[in-house]
């Protein structure tokens, strides 16, 4: 069976002049304009040139086809059988600017025999959508036939489009263009699912075209463990038979990480399967460093051909994912030198598991750069692979349990995206998931020389007024510095909740006398690339904070130390025992918890009081979106990122 090998085209529309934070798509956000003519058409111009480019680079890599962004921008409602959008709506006009822009990209696409999909998130709805609805329920009729008459006028007025893929586990907050385009967690049980897919099959069925559900789920509702859990997916597609429908997963039980097992529902009955992929690398730092992925990548297509006959491929991404990041992630094509090799590794090992990956990289960096840099590149990539599980994941989370309600614990959790965190309660689990940690911070160090060697050879063999080759010996400078950096908040904030767990407050008040150095190379950190809009320093204001304010009240936080190693233990001993936690509920538990040892009583009596309405259903979704930020601010209890990034806290407590 030929086995598809899809890209992902949004890295080409970015335009790097503009702010830019949030990779989950197509950068519409910097597109769409508020008034006419309703999109940026010099920078969808500019997007398209790329894009032209771009998609004749992967189909030479071994890719048979692109995936873009989404259907909400492509849909007017034109051939629906009532009025959506007036014939002067904004929606309606920018949805045809978008699909007169895109039709000739899908036909070159399709020209060069490859194939197009197009994304949506479920549910997704406009102002006017949102009025004809009346009510967003999953089982709402009118809702059904909107989706429907969507997908019928994607597939009538673009018919070079081959599929939609939906994903429903992930919408909503910060992924919303405002009130314009939103989303919305509706569909978050088997049964809703499933009324989706009859909504939607049977006219993916009658254009004989394909529907791509992607498991991607992050804790929230029944279908929040739908990623890894055996028995969810079974419950959810073990019965479906048609050939138009396809199932899409992550390689892991987590999202794109290292130090996972292969994701367990791979190979299950029911639909064919496509397996997702990662590139470039979010949480590896988006593309900017070398971060390989051909001992990740080949180990997963080996295992899925192995044990998968409905292996229908994968879908790489190459621009899509996270939040932060700084210009070099772009390239001045939509991708970086890392993340193109990555992308070419990827697609050779699609047509071919076995490939000698050695070979392939040396052979491409010869190609790029000639000898001698050449090999010196090829050296730093095949080596990041160590460097990077060494010295920037924790080693292997090994004790308890790595699932926490329906979340498969990701293995790396003390920084998302580039922001270490300052929250105690993971640095707890950290500090006792983690085996050994005087040999993971020997490894630590070792992997940071490793990589200071390869700087030094790179800036030695780099060609003279070569800017490709000066932008290497830079990333690899900045690596250096970022695992340095890395290196010092890990040891110090490991060492810290140790001493912890054992009570031993001489041992902690010992490192907290640490805490000025550390801080200290933060400081020089942000010092040296500040001004670097290509390779920006680590996001460090919450770390920073953290440490400042341990040196002025060291006992209290000696104490809320302690309360997080015991809160901890509580958790993971109900997990033991089979005792699952509602999220409201332990984000509840925890701020009470701390509430009993805040130095300011009347304050503390306050916020506890207003802590307990998370224990209260109906008002918990309120108390949350309102209070818990600010609680969040003054006990460190989740990553400040989290409030920034995905879904609304408030989809977790709901």
């Amino acid at each position: 069976m030929t086995r598809r090998c899809l890209s992902d085209i949004s890295g080409p529309f970015y335009d790097p002049a503009k702010p830019f934070r949030n990779w989950s798509s197509l950068p519409f956000y910097q597109l769409d304009l508020p008034q006419m003519p309703f999109v940026d058409q010099p920078q969808l111009a500019q997007g398209l040139a790329r894009a032209g480019a771009y998609l004749e680079r992967i189909q030479a890599q071994g890719y048979t086809g692109i995936v873009i962004d989404n259907l909400p921008h492509l849909v007017g409602f034109e051939t629906a059988p009532v009025e959506i959008y007036p014939g002067n709506s904004p929606y309606r006009l920018r949805a045809m600017i978008y699909r007169q822009a895109f039709g000739p990209l899908f036909a070159d696409a399709v020209q060069r025999g490859m194939e197009v999909f197009v994304t949506t998130d479920m549910q997704w709805s406009t102002p006017p959508v949102r009025r004809f609805a009346r009510r967003m329920t999953a089982h709402n009729p009118r809702l059904a036939e909107i989706n429907r008459w969507a997908v019928e006028e994607l597939f009538t007025l673009l018919p070079q489009v081959r599929g939609v893929i939906v994903r429903v586990g992930e919408t909503g907050g910060a992924h919303n263009q405002g009130q314009r385009y939103m989303g919305h967690m509706l569909y978050t049980t088997a049964d809703s699912l499933r009324r989706l897919i009859a909504t939607l099959l049977p006219v993916c069925e009658a254009y004989d075209r394909l529907l791509i559900i992607r498991t991607w789920s992050i804790g929230i509702g029944e279908l929040g463990d739908l990623l890894w859990s055996p028995t969810r997916y079974g419950a959810t597609f073990a019965d479906y038979t048609s050939p138009h429908l396809l199932v899409s997963i992550k390689h892991g039980p987590s999202d794109f990480f290292r130090h996972l097992p292969h994701n367990p529902t791979l190979g299950l009955p029911g639909p064919a399967q496509i397996v997702e992929m990662q590139n470039r690398r979010e949480y590896e730092l988006f593309g900017m460093v070398p971060s390989s992925i051909g001992e990740l990548h080949q180990s997963v297509l080996q295992h899925a051909s192995a044990t998968n006959r409905q292996f229908a491929g994968v879908w790489a991404w190459n621009g899509t994912g996270g939040w932060g990041g700084g210009r070099a992630a772009l390239g001045s094509e939509g991708w970086s030198l890392w993340t193109e090799l990555n992308s070419a590794l990827t697609a050779a090992l699609v047509h071919n598991p076995d490939l000698d990956t050695s070979a392939f990289v040396y052979r491409w960096c010869d190609e790029h750069f000639g000898e001698p840099f050449g090999a010196a590149v090829a050296d730093l990539y095949r080596d990041s692979t160590q460097v990077i599980a060494q010295a920037w994941y924790p080693g292997r989370l090994t004790h308890g349990k790595r699932t926490l309600g329906s979340i498969y614990l990701p293995p790396l959790l003390w920084i998302w995206w580039m922001r270490p965190t300052a929250s105690l309660v993971i640095w707890a689990y950290l500090a006792t998931a983690i085996e050994d940690r005087e040999t993971l911070l020997r490894e630590d160090a070792a992997a940071s020389e490793c990589l200071a060697g390869h700087a030094e050879r790179l800036a030695r063999l780099a060609p003279v007024a070569d800017a490709r080759a000066a932008g290497v010996v830079e990333s690899a400078y900045y690596f250096c510095d970022l695992l340095n950096v890395a290196r010092q908040i890990r040891a110090l904030m490991l060492r810290m909740f140790a001493a912890a767990w054992s009570a031993r407050h001489a041992d902690w008040s010992a490192v907290i006398a640490e805490t000025p150095g550390v801080r200290q190379v933060i400081a020089q950190h942000q010092a040296a690339w500040s001004g670097n809009a290509d390779l920006p320093p680590l996001e460090v204001e919450e770390i920073a904070t953290f440490l400042r304010s341990l040196e002025r009240h060291p006992k209290m936080f000696w104490a809320r130390t302690r309360l997080a190693c015991m809160l901890v233990d509580r958790l993971q001993t109900r997990q033991h025992r089979g005792r699952q936690r509602h999220p409201g509920r332990m984000i509840a538990m925890a701020v009470l918890v701390f509430m009993l040892f805040y130095e300011d009583r009347p304050r503390a009596g306050i916020a506890g009081a207003v802590a307990s309405l998370l224990f209260i259903p109906p008002l918990r979704q309120r108390a949350v979106r309102l209070l818990l930020p600010w609680l969040n601010r003054r006990f460190n209890l989740l990553p400040s990122i989290f409030f920034e990034a995905g879904p609304a806290v408030t989809e977790w407590t709901a």
